[in-house]
């Protein structure tokens, strides 16, 4: 079978092309499946081509070689640009006519009026809707990441489906057996952490992490000693860390970053062994946020920091991750999260429920003063943390994990196509 996806710019550093390319790269290895990604268009500014590693078995190509000029065309340029664009953009997706099935993953772009025989369109949509398109009905089938468009939207067309993203790397299930297995093997670690990993031994491989206390906090520290070894510089671990994750963006401030600052700014002196990291690309909003920081006399407490391809070791060397976004639909930062045990805190827009299962506290939105209770009770409680964090593992290994998404995929390919995998 032969699936190609779609891409605003596989260069990107976004959720969403995060979620196609695991896809892309999972589904490659699978038997008979040939797969590709056309990115609409590429960006010179970027030193490497994509943003996160593509698997050499997926082939790449481009709709428009060069960077979207389209996006800063004004006045009338724009107007007609606005309505030429779906059917530009289909004649030149009908190019690839070879494929069995083409998923659009990008918001607004490309939609079938003219199809190729033979060829099935899906629409992933990665983004909360606030009004169905009559156009989405060209598809044969949307797929929507959480309950709550479904069940908004299911009646809206004649194919709507949900199929959550999905983890590629379990920590606890996939890495941890390896790294015990290389440590026991070992002789230059310390002795008594090789004892004690021993003693651990057999109980690990059995995942006493799901339901030990002990257990949980010696795979965790295992995990984080395992990826400080491989790490240029070995910085203990000694402050407390929140961590909160997204494109700083000025324009649509989807992520809600100065709600963020402003809530931890009530807080942040009550507890001066913490201290909260922002990470992820600047899009404009980073000035104004260090100014925002500055303002709030935060410089000890709140950091920026940059984009990072090594999200692994963000995620365990934090004790809480912290969600304030306005909209989210699926956020892979969020199952990301709770799969390396970490407690969440969020604002409930909605969408994200069905990352939460006793794996953290979510506030109602725009509750500032219940936001700030949340993250205090879980800074002052390392035991509802560690509850929490175990609650996290179990829900990302029961309902995100790569083999139980892969199957709601390819059952929905062959109810497609009725080609067998």
């Amino acid at each position: 079978m032969r699936i190609l996806f779609t891409l605003h710019n596989v260069a990107c550093k976004g959720g969403s092309e995060r979620v196609v390319i695991n896809l892309c790269n999972a589904l490659c290895e699978i038997k008979n499946y040939e797969i590709g990604i056309v990115s609409y268009y590429t960006d010179t500014s970027e030193k490497e081509p994509y943003a996160y590693p593509i698997n050499p078995k997926v082939s790449v190509s481009y709709l428009y070689n060069f960077d979207d000029m389209h996006k800063d065309y004004r006045g009338l340029k724009r107007i007609l640009w606005r309505w030429i664009k779906p059917l530009v953009i289909n004649c030149r997706m009908n190019r690839y006519k070879d494929y069995d099935i083409i998923i659009e993953s990008d918001f607004a772009f490309f939609y079938p009026r003219f199809r190729v025989k033979n060829t099935k369109y899906i629409k992933i949509v990665h983004s909360v809707i606030k009004k169905w398109k009559k156009k989405n009905n060209l598809f044969d089938c949307i797929v929507f990441l959480n309950e709550q468009e479904l069940l908004k939207w299911q009646r809206s067309g004649k194919h709507i489906v949900k199929i959550p993203n999905f983890i590629p790397i379990l920590p606890f299930e996939d890495i941890l057996p390896k790294v015990l297995e290389s440590v026991m093997k070992k002789d230059d670690i310390d002795s008594n952490l090789h004892a004690l990993i021993k003693s651990h031994y057999e109980s690990l491989l059995n995942k006493s992490f799901y339901n030990d206390t002990q257990g949980f906090i010696l795979a965790k520290s295992i995990l984080q000693a395992w990826k400080l070894q491989n790490l240029e510089s070995n910085n203990p671990h000694t402050k407390h860390k929140l961590i909160a994750v997204g494109r700083m963006d000025a324009i649509n401030n989807h992520k809600g970053f100065p709600r963020l600052i402003h809530a931890y700014s009530k807080i942040a002196h009550k507890f001066p062994s913490w201290q909260l990291e922002i990470i992820g690309q600047d899009q404009g909003q980073k000035a104004l946020l260090e100014k925002q920081i500055l303002d709030l006399q935060m410089k000890d407490y709140i950091f920026l920091k940059p984009f990072t391809s090594d999200m692994e070791s963000v995620y365990l060397n934090a004790d809480i991750f912290v969600m304030s976004s306005h909209t989210e639909s699926m956020p892979m930062v969020l199952i990301e999260a709770a799969s390396y045990g970490l407690p969440i805190v969020a604002y409930d827009i909605g969408t994200i429920r069905d990352c939460f299962h006793d794996n953290g506290i979510l506030v109602k939105d725009n509750d500032e003063k219940a936001f700030c209770k949340a993250l205090s009770t879980l800074m002052e409680n390392e035991e509802k943390r560690i509850i929490m964090g175990q609650n996290g593992i179990k829900l990302a290994k029961d309902t995100f994990s790569k083999e139980r998404i892969l199957k709601q995929w390819l059952e929905l390919f062959q109810s497609l196509t009725h080609i067998k995998s």
